[in-house]
């Protein structure tokens, strides 16, 4: 009884399946068709359409002058106001990019009637959703993802941008999630979709009090509207760590109502109760990722990549890169972790990976994390390797 008196009192909103509360997705529908196959936008003929969301299309491109393979992202017709800047802003911050882990642009242009389309790197290869959709990831594999994935937010969330005529210090992604998050064919590991992004210090573009961004990986303070910083991202990876390693959802309520109440308790599956043998302190890493208070979180993206670094060694002695590279080209090559010493699942994996000497030196991640994220101007050069 009381249960249903508290449903009657909810706003209808809460008691809609996540996919129709309004939230996700706040653009108008497509008013008129996307380019056909064949068709030419500029030098570029479009191939094969790759993608779609609310408010954009991205197809697989040829450019004919430069005879070489492109993504090209077309704003939908119908769109609101809102969308359009939203759409520039991510082209502003993207052309001011250059990170090995980041969809780099190209150009941007307009179609016949004035629709603008950015012309992006295009990756051939798999986004984490794909990957995950046959079952959970090895945890070599799922570990060495997420290390990418930081260095590409440490470099995002530290680096000066220059939007509208202001510079802004640091920017917060909002939407990290597995499609967001592609691996190519040679183990090459690409943050995209800055769409929703804005700097740290301001909100740019706000649609109402709309919630941006997509529900199950959202932070709890971005689901109920609070204010945000760069440990809102950490957050989501740790649901995204989570999600590869379980091959489930850490909160996979299908209302938006379950969703805040599981969310803002921090009630999710542990791994322990999986029934898979995961190692001991890669639990750690996830609950501290995903704590409900963003002050128990990881300070920043190095702090957790150096958390993510230390799990990986004890799973394997290959580099990441290696793990990647011959996940990709192999799933059976990469063994997942088991209570076995190292050195068992290091021998079998050697017949199928060129080992060598391990990781080295610590990246430039791990040292930064170990010296307690030094000045910017120190941190800058350890990012040119």
């Amino acid at each position: 009884m009381e249960n249903l008196q508290r449903q009657q009192q909810e706003p209808a909103i809460l008691r809609m399946p996540i996919g129709q509360s309004g939230l996700v997705n706040p653009y108008n529908e497509q008013l008129t068709a996307m380019p056909a196959v064949g068709a030419k936008l500029g030098p570029h003929i479009i191939q094969e359409p790759i993608g779609e969301g609310g408010s954009a299309a991205v197809f697989k491109v040829w450019h004919e002058e430069l005879e070489t393979v492109r993504a090209i992202k077309i704003l939908k017709k119908g769109y609101k106001s809102d969308a359009r800047e939203r759409f520039f802003t991510e082209a502003k911050i993207l052309a001011d990019i250059r990170h090995p882990n980041i969809v780099e642009i190209f150009d941007i242009g307009y179609m016949e009637h004035g629709e603008p389309y950015l012309v992006l790197e295009y990756v051939e290869g798999t986004s984490i959703k794909e990957l995950i959709g046959g079952g959970r990831l090895p945890v070599a594999v799922a570990l060495s993802i997420a290390y990418c994935v930081c260095q590409a937010l440490h470099y995002a969330h530290l680096k000066s941008y220059t939007l509208y005529g202001k510079v802004y210090k640091g920017l917060i992604h909002r939407d990290i999630k597995p499609e967001n998050v592609l691996v190519s064919k040679g183990g090459g590991v690409k943050l995209m979709d800055f769409g929703i992004a804005r700097p740290s210090e301001v909100s740019l573009h706000t649609v109402g009090a709309k919630v941006m961004g997509t529900l199950v990986y959202l932070s709890p303070e971005q689901l109920n509207g609070g204010p945000l910083d760069h440990r809102s991202d950490i957050f989501s990876l740790g649901a995204v760590l989570y999600e590869m390693v379980t091959g489930a959802r850490a909160y996979p309520q299908k209302t938006l109502a379950e969703l805040v109440q599981k969310k803002t308790a921090g009630q999710y599956k542990p791994l322990s109760s999986y029934g898979v043998k995961f190692p001991p302190r890669l639990a750690q890493v996830i609950d501290k990722a995903m704590a409900i208070d963003p002050e128990e979180r990881y300070a920043g993206a190095a702090e957790m990549a150096y958390g993510i670094y230390g799990v990986l060694r004890e799973v394997s002695d290959l580099p990441y890169s290696d793990i990647l590279a011959a996940y990709m080209r192999d799933p059976q090559s990469i063994f997942d972790w088991t209570d076995q010493p190292k050195a068992v699942i290091q021998q079998k994996e050697s017949s199928v990976v060129n080992k060598d000497q391990g990781l080295g030196k610590l990246p430039w991640i791990i040292a930064a994390a170990a010296a307690g994220v030094a000045a910017a101007g120190i941190i800058a050069l350890m990012l040119i390797h």
